[in-house]
């Protein structure tokens, strides 16, 4: 009996598992403080299409994030309270680089699900 509890906790934690195959996800260390984060196209993937980012979160005060395509803001959003958002579109790059900004940030948390989609 007890190996079969076992088996099926294995099998779960399997499934969940790679229900989210791809999807990493990256905290803002400190909302109060400017951060740049640099975010990678997972080992083994091919050729990157699109690239898919979810930010998820609560912000007390104010602040802005952004997406940053050829040095400038592609994507961006204005933080504030309860944060939900979610940005996609064409990507072509293994790299993408994101730019959060407090502006009058006291506290809170900030985390930023993401993949990178491929051709393979």
């Amino acid at each position: 009996m007890k190996m079969i509890k076992l088996l099926i906790c294995l099998c779960l934690t399997a499934f969940v598992s790679g229900c989210g195959s791809g999807t990493r996800t990256v905290d803002v260390k400190d909302v109060t403080k400017s951060e740049t984060i640099t975010l990678k196209k997972d080992q083994g993937q091919g050729a990157i299409y699109s690239i898919t980012v979810k930010g998820e979160g609560k912000i007390d005060g104010n602040a802005e994030i952004a997406l940053i395509l050829n040095g400038g803001p592609y994507k961006t959003e204005r933080l504030s309270g309860p944060v939900d958002f979610r940005w996609g579109g064409d990507w072509y790059s293994d790299r993408a680089e994101i730019i959060y900004t407090p502006i009058s940030t006291t506290g809170g948390s900030l985390w930023l699900s993401y993949k990178f989609n491929d051709i393979k």
